[in-house]
């Protein structure tokens, strides 16, 4: 008698969410991180910004004063978060 799991859709569906899974994991393991003296580097750059400033020149404030301590040599490059994992 044939075990009833391995039926034709059941495997198949087994073998998609699988797949999902697999194209999930590499999409997370390949997003960039970015080093935590990013934080420092921008909160010790000195600019001052208003309160009233928005949410998508807040980013460009940060993006700014990562390429800045980038350039400084205070910060490393972003890398993909796999390089964590490796070593």
């Amino acid at each position: 008698m044939i075990n009833p799991f391995f039926h034709i859709p059941r495997r198949r569906f087994i073998t998609l969410a699988m797949l999902a899974a697999v194209v999930a994991f590499g999409w997370y393991a390949v997003q960039p991180v970015y080093p935590r003296c990013t934080i420092r580097s921008a909160v010790g750059s000195g600019g001052l910004v208003p309160a009233v400033t928005s949410e998508e020149e807040m980013t460009a404030i940060a993006r700014q004063a990562y390429e800045d301590a980038l350039a400084d040599g205070a910060c490393g490059p972003s890398h993909a978060r796999f390089r964590d994992w490796i070593g």
